[in-house]
């Protein structure tokens, strides 16, 4: 643990994170710095910034809080960190992901080195391929926001036993969002916008992960998207309860509007992609969060034992298309 802090403090370290977030770019945070502000006088602030968090003097400023509209005019909240808070969790991240990423379940994909949603949709059809023909299409509600602070940090103790550590993060995840309302302190959840939330996200999942993917039944999980896929109907059945139950264990729920149940012989979406039968089609690209997204929801399975495709144009039109050959 010693190399680790040795690492992450290392001045090289920071100036391959600030390279990364001079690179990524971005506005200001709540102190108005930029990039080219920063940049002006960069050796001497990294120097300054590195000696600040070895000294446990650096203290994370709030995060200024950011809207951005949605389709359904609806908003997304992000967070965005000031420059400096930026560069110092790139540093910390430059450590931690090669340290957590060995540990990860393989049926991870977003946010993870050299996998994207297309390693998603490719091992679906491997599932389905090996008579996995029953899907329960999942999503989980609200779940950056929804994520339980004193869970997080006793999963982050399996990789990280350095009190400054562990303090710093929990000082990130806790600090405060300045919005037109004001300051408001968080009680749960972590922000979208920060560098290291992505990893503390798949952090937080990783026992679900690894509880499901060494079961009977199979897991494809993209951040708060996934898919379970069992042989039989009656499998699948038992499996939503069991993903409730998981999810609960960890504060979190299903989203009921967003989730069913269905089969590859009445078709799904998922990342994007038309699922019908044997065939995969692009539906919609995905569009990017913090990774990647979405889905359209086209289908479902009801307690009667029927099943509807309902009307969305995209995948209709397809479907109609591949029908027709």
């Amino acid at each position: 643990m010693i190399t680790i802090v040795n690492d992450f403090l290392n001045l090289s370290n920071f100036q391959q994170a600030w390279l990364k977030v001079k690179e990524n770019n971005g506005c200001a945070g709540v102190d108005a710095e930029t990039i080219d502000d920063f940049a002006q006088n960069q050796d001497f602030n990294l120097v300054q910034l590195r000696e600040a968090v070895a000294n446990s003097t650096y203290c994370p400023h709030p995060y200024k809080q950011v809207k951005i509209p949605k389709e359904g005019g609806k908003w997304r909240e992000l967070r965005i960190p000031t420059v400096r808070e930026r560069i110092v969790q790139q540093a910390l991240l430059n450590v931690l992901a090669p340290l957590v990423e060995p540990h990860f379940s393989p049926c991870s994909f977003a946010y993870r080195p050299n996998l994207s949603y297309i390693q998603a949709v490719e091992k679906v059809a491997d599932w389905r391929d090996l008579g996995y023909r029953w899907v329960l299409d999942a999503d989980i509600v609200q779940y950056f926001d929804n994520i339980d602070h004193q869970i997080l940090l006793v999963q982050l103790r399996q990789y990280i036993d350095h009190p400054g550590i562990l303090c710093l993060i929990k000082a990130w995840i806790s600090s405060g969002i300045l919005s037109e309302q004001g300051l408001k302190l968080p009680k749960k959840g972590i922000p979208q916008g920060s560098v290291i939330s992505p990893l503390l996200a798949n952090i937080y999942l990783d026992k679900f992960d690894h509880t499901i993917a060494n079961s009977d039944i199979k897991l494809v999980r993209y951040a708060d998207d996934f898919l379970i896929l069992a042989r039989t109907q009656e499998r699948i059945r038992q499996a939503y309860s069991e993903v409730v139950d998981l999810l609960d264990s960890l504060k979190l729920n299903i989203n009921r509007d967003k989730t069913q149940i269905t089969d590859f012989e009445h078709g799904f979406c998922f990342l994007g992609h038309g699922f019908l039968e044997n065939a995969i089609f692009p539906v919609d690209k995905p569009k990017k969060k913090q990774g990647d997204r979405k889905t359209q929801r086209v289908g479902e399975y009801l307690s009667t034992g029927k099943k509807k495709v309902q009307t969305q144009k995209s995948y209709n039109q397809k479907k109609k298309k591949y029908l027709s050959n």
